[in-house]
């Protein structure tokens, strides 16, 4: 009896013991990576946070087609360094000339396993100090006199161990996907999980929610198998040439937006996804209407009972029943790790 409570003691020693570190970083994405190899040169004391066992998770998964937006220039016709830095959009900055992306993939479009081998050479050829199966769960802030800045900041792990900091990175970029909810959502597929096999979309029509890079890249993939491809979003097609900004709609993924302006069946729609709702008939088909019709739906009567747009409006852009419906509505960052 002795030994089992000497032995829970130290059990109950070890989860309240605190690890620290002047500097922690969550994340050993590519900020996170590029934060730890500053951080080592200055001899500064820190640790990255990784929840996968190998950094770059979220290139191991996105994007779903595997082929990256970020041009991989290698030729520029200059031989000044910074230069061609200045058109890299891959490459880390370090002082290993054997880290630059170009001997990583010769595509000017590269694949993401390309820049998931890379993050993982960059940390282990820099010994950048990542520990990796740790997700950090829970972030509180622990005010202090004593400290420096007047705080310290205190994360939990999965297995409730904990570190302290004075200084916290959260580079975990924006992982989370947006989700939608209105009636009959439940029968939406999310980007993260749908089929990336065109021959599963073979002869069905398909509506996407979402109008960035993943619903045009998922639309692409399936152009060409597909009776029609509808997409719909609050939002008019933002694209990159236009605005300037990297994360708008791209032309490498925009296929559908020639096969919609010369007429070939598929279409770009404009409306707030929170005012739909999809109703699921006895063939499986998925109808698309509004959240109001639904208001004064006679359950007992069953789909029957339930106006369609299509029953009042003659142009009413989604009459047609749909196969599947996708989300593509990006990501967004992850809140719930921090202490409200």
């Amino acid at each position: 009896l002795g030994l089992a409570l000497y032995a829970g003691s130290l059990c109950a020693l070890s989860d309240t013991t605190v690890l620290y570190h002047d500097y922690c970083v969550l994340g050993a994405g590519p900020a996170g990576l590029q934060a730890a190899y500053f951080f080592q040169q200055a001899g500064r004391d820190y640790v990255v946070f990784e929840r996968s066992h190998a950094p770059g998770s979220f290139f191991a998964l996105y994007p779903r087609h595997r082929k990256l937006i970020s041009i991989n220039k290698q030729y520029t016709g200059k031989s000044n360094s910074e230069f061609n830095l200045r058109h890299d959009w891959n490459s880390l900055l370090s002082h290993d000339r054997r880290l630059l992306f170009r001997r990583y993939s010769q595509d000017f479009f590269p694949a993401a396993d390309a820049m998931v081998r890379y993050l993982e050479d960059f940390a282990s050829l820099l010994k950048l100090r990542v520990q990796y199966n740790t997700a950090i769960v829970h972030v509180t802030l622990e005010k202090d006199g004593q400290a420096w800045n007047g705080h310290y900041f205190l994360l939990t792990d999965q297995d409730r161990k904990n570190y302290k900091c004075s200084s916290l990175l959260v580079a975990t970029g924006t992982w989370v996907p947006n989700v939608v909810n209105f009636p009959g959502s439940e029968y939406v597929e999310g980007y993260e999980t749908v089929s990336i096999n065109p021959e599963d979309f073979v002869g069905q029509t398909v509506l996407i929610l979402g109008r960035g890079n993943s619903a045009f890249e998922t639309a692409e993939n399936i152009l060409g198998v597909t009776n029609f491809i509808h997409m719909v979003s609050r939002s008019r097609v933002r694209l990159s040439w236009a605005t300037h900004y990297v994360g708008d709609l791209r032309a490498i993924n925009n296929g559908l937006l020639d096969t919609y302006q010369l007429k070939s069946l598929d279409g770009l729609l404009e409306g707030n996804l929170e005012d739909l709702a999809i109703v699921k008939d006895k063939k499986g088909k998925l109808h698309i209407t509004l959240r109001f019709y639904l208001e004064n739906r006679n359950f007992s009567a069953g789909i029957d009972s339930i106006t369609l747009p299509q029953d009042e409006l003659d142009n009413f852009a989604t009459r047609a029943p749909y196969d599947r419906v996708i989300r593509c509505l990006g990501w967004k960052f992850d809140f719930s790790i921090y202490n409200r």
